[in-house]
Formats: C-alpha cells, structure tokens, sequence
C-alpha cells in the first residue's frame, strides 16, 4: 500500500465516520439464511455465509483486459447482521443477491446502484422471463459485468434502478424513500471513479449503505487495486 493510497484511506475513514448513520433496514430478509446449508448456498455453490468478509484471492482469473487477467475472490460471501451485506468480484454476481432477495417476498426490487460506470450494456443472450434460485447460476455464467441489469429486463424482479454514477448525481445524492437494496461497486474509489470529489462518494455511499435494506458489494478485479478495495470495504463494515 503505497502513501498515496494510506493518505486516501485515512480521510475515506473520516469522511465515513462522519456521514454513516447506521439506520437499521425496513424489509426483513432472515428468511435468505434458510438458503444456506452448512453455510454454503444450496442454490450456488460460491456464495458461502460467513462471520466476516474474507479476501482471499482465487486462483483462477475472473477479468482480462488489454493490460492483463485478474484474479477474484475465493468465495462470494454473505454477511448477515444488521441487514444482508454481500460480497462478490465481478458485479454481474450481484444477480444471484437480487433473485435471493427477491425471492423472500415476490416484490419488486428497487435498486441504487453506486458505480464508475452505468453497467447499461445489452444482454447479448437469449433473455429469460422466470429467473429463480435453481437456474440463476447457469444464467450469471451467461451475463458480463456490464450487461447484468439488462439481462433482467424481461423478468419482474427490478422495478426501477437509480443509477449514481456522475459527478451531479453524487453530489445531489439522498436515499429514496421506498425500500431499495445497495448495488455498490468498489471501483468507484479507482482510478475510473476520478471525475467525482471524494467527499462526495463517501458521503453518497454512507447514506446508501444506512438506509438500505441489503447491500451488494463488487470488488471489481481489473478496476481498482484489490488490496486498496479491500481497505475500503473493511472501513465502511467496521465503522
């Protein structure tokens, strides 16, 4: 971790202490943990629930781009205490969350996603109408990490998404006031997140991460240095 990042880390933990209220969440969802035997998820292997988040690296790439392949995370994870806090590499594995969310009360998801990019690309699959826990790990295989809203679009699980992912948006962000789940991709804080104030994506992700009834986190191998992710993410689930 070089001084530049240490000095950032410092003053996101400032900035956190100072923005985070720590509401507790209106939706019940206990009823996910029913979904996990011997604390691993009955309907997708990777999903594993845990006490805490833990960062081992894969051994296997999940990213590749133009500059090289990337490892992810050993384990999708599942944090349950106040509210269900998941933790997963590429963003697309976030489908799993919203179809086990969902699937507690068939109601509609409202979704704020926090992000340096919209994730807006068109599904190029073939587009399912019944997504549900036995056959969402066959269709994550099929999404990319920039096209999973859209794979969606045809299914009753999203009702609408409110994307947070300019400058203004940030900077003019508060909570909605129905329900909605956290789609927070860490990659916000890397070198693509650089268009936006940093006390503005601080103070946009505590007041999320607080009034959310969930949280899904995607670390974003390629997108922002892994160790530097991790750094963030423990300041924003132990303060």
């Amino acid at each position: 971790m070089n001084k530049d990042y240490t000095k950032v880390l410092w003053k996101i933990e400032e900035l956190w202490k100072k923005y985070f209220t720590g509401v507790e969440a209106i939706t019940d969802y206990s009823d996910v943990l029913d979904n996990y035997e011997n604390n691993t998820s009955k309907y997708y292997d990777d999903f594993h629930l845990v006490d805490s988040f833990d960062f081992t690296a894969s051994n296997e790439s999940v990213h590749v781009d133009d500059y090289g392949s990337y490892q992810g995370l050993l384990h999708s994870q599942l944090v349950f205490k106040d509210k269900p806090t998941y933790l997963f590499d590429n963003h697309n594995k976030m489908l799993y969350s919203l179809v086990e969310l969902y699937n507690i009360n068939n109601k509609e998801l409202t979704v704020v996603h926090i992000d340096a990019h919209p994730d807006d690309a068109k599904f190029q699959g073939q587009k399912i109408t019944e997504l549900n826990l036995q056959n969402i790990k066959k269709y994550i295989a099929e999404t990319r990490i920039s096209d999973f809203y859209d794979a969606l679009s045809e299914t009753n699980i999203i009702e609408k998404i409110l994307l947070v992912t300019h400058s203004d948006s940030f900077e003019f962000f508060l909570p909605p006031e129905e329900p909605y789940i956290l789609s927070l991709d860490i990659d916000i804080f890397g070198p693509e997140g650089d268009f936006c104030d940093l006390e503005d994506k601080v103070r946009a992700t505590a007041l999320a991460w607080s009034m959310a009834d969930a949280v899904c986190i995607a670390t974003s191998p390629g997108f922002i240095d892994q160790k530097f992710a991790q750094e963030i993410i423990e300041i924003f689930i132990h303060n």
